[in-house]
């Protein structure tokens, strides 16, 4: 290899390690190059080469070592704290921990119902968030921008937080995305979401790099992250909240296609689905049909004893996914009805997706917040009856924010990158 090839392959690998030792730092807390070690498969010498940078350009601290109990330090096979003993000399491994507070990233999850707007640090600790309902269900693109910047201006001054200390952005959105940052959706459903270049959507206030993904893709990142699938390689996220798409993660990797890798419209074709609807959606439509039907006396439940026009406040309109769950786990006749009729038509999406994927996990993500106890007994049920793959099935323990907290990781992959670049 020539002189001029390696100087110029030299920094690549640097940066590479770099990476893999901020990233272990933003799994883990404190750490010694030990711990480092094991996280990266870097040599000693590298891991203490690599950290000393990281502090000198801010990103990493070193803890004081001499300061630190020595109950309070790993121990080794032989019942030593880490780092102390004849081959250490006495003295203790030398430990770092990420400086979570060098910069911050923002995530934005522009749902269909609602929008959610956080900021995080480094680690991706959530510090600030905030969520809103659309005023309309089909209001335009540009209100829904506006409506984006006006909370992260809001989110920065309740932090304390200048602008020019957040070094990323990431947004979920409810439809693929291309390359070119547009998102491939209907008019009917999001209007004039299609025409935007997303990557823009921030400007003028902010300057921040946006990255922008489909709101299931940046589920499974999530899940894989910090929720139901950490050590999961081949999982899918079914996102239900008010349309069904999924995240796929095949050996380890995000499956994305050309941007529509997860989208269901194919549901149109199969028998006992017919749509995309999902889990949240159908949970209050049913339920307001079924409040409704109790109110006019058609239903065996009085007003006076029935939990789903209790919650609701005898306004069917109002009821939600929530109540009817919570309906339903207080065992609601017409809830519970509501939940196996819903979780039917999901077991069905479900077990096509199992099929055709053949995925260890499927996880159950979106839709009506802390709902698992109640949905996933009755999924469970209905996906047994049917002729397909049985994965092994879990709750999200994200609740209704896989999508934004995958906005959160996707923005700080691309901030720790930046960093080293």
């Amino acid at each position: 290899m020539s002189a001029k090839r390696t100087a110029a392959t030299a920094p690549v690998l640097r940066r590479i390690t770099a990476e893999a030792v901020l990233q272990a730092f933003v799994a883990g807390g404190e750490l010694t190059a030990g711990d480092l070690i094991a996280a990266t498969g870097l040599s000693r010498p590298t891991v203490h080469s690599v950290c000393d940078e990281l502090i000198g350009l801010g990103w990493v601290r070193e803890t004081d070592a001499a300061s630190a109990p020595a109950a309070s330090l790993p121990a080794t096979s032989g019942g030593q704290p880490a780092g102390i003993g004849p081959n250490a000399g006495g003295r203790p491994s030398r430990r770092y921990s990420l400086n979570a507070a060098a910069g911050f990233v923002a995530g934005i999850d522009l749902g269909a119902t609602k929008i959610s707007c956080c900021l995080a640090d480094l680690r991706g600790q959530i510090l600030v968030e905030a969520t809103e309902p659309w005023r309309d269900e089909h209001v335009g693109a540009p209100e829904r921008v506006m409506t984006a910047r006006r909370i992260m201006r809001a989110l920065l001054d309740e932090a304390g937080l200048k602008a020019g200390t957040v070094l990323a952005a990431g947004m979920a959105v409810p439809a693929p995305v291309t390359d070119d940052g547009h998102a491939v959706a209907l008019e009917s459903y999001l209007p004039g979401l299609a025409s935007l270049d997303l990557r823009a959507a921030l400007q003028p206030d902010f300057e921040w790099p946006l990255l922008v993904d489909n709101d299931a893709n940046l589920a499974v990142l999530a899940e894989r992250w910090c929720g139901s699938a950490q050590g999961v390689d081949n999982v899918v996220v079914l996102l239900a909240g008010e349309r069904l798409g999924a995240g796929i993660c095949l050996g380890g990797r995000l499956i994305r296609g050309n941007g529509a890798a997860g989208e269901m419209r194919f549901l149109e074709l199969v028998e006992g689905v017919g749509n995309t609807d999902a889990v949240g959606g159908m949970c209050r439509e049913l339920g307001a049909i079924a409040a409704a039907e109790i109110l006019a006396g058609d239903r065996p439940e009085t007003p006076v004893g029935s939990v789903l026009v209790e919650l609701c406040g005898h306004r069917p309109e109002d009821v939600t996914a929530e109540m009817v769950v919570e309906a339903a786990r207080r065992g609601e006749p017409a809830a519970v009805e509501v939940v196996a009729v819903v979780m039917e038509r999901t077991a069905r999406a479900a077990a096509v997706v199992s099929t055709l994927l053949d995925p260890e996990l499927l996880v159950l993500a979106g839709g009506p917040a802390g709902s698992g106890d109640v949905l996933l007994p009755v999924f469970e049920q209905k996906l047994s009856q049917l002729n397909s793959a049985r994965p092994r099935l879990a709750a999200s323990t994200l609740g209704e924010h896989s999508a934004l907290v995958g906005a959160v990781r996707m923005a700080l992959d691309h901030a720790l990158e930046r960093l080293l670049a």
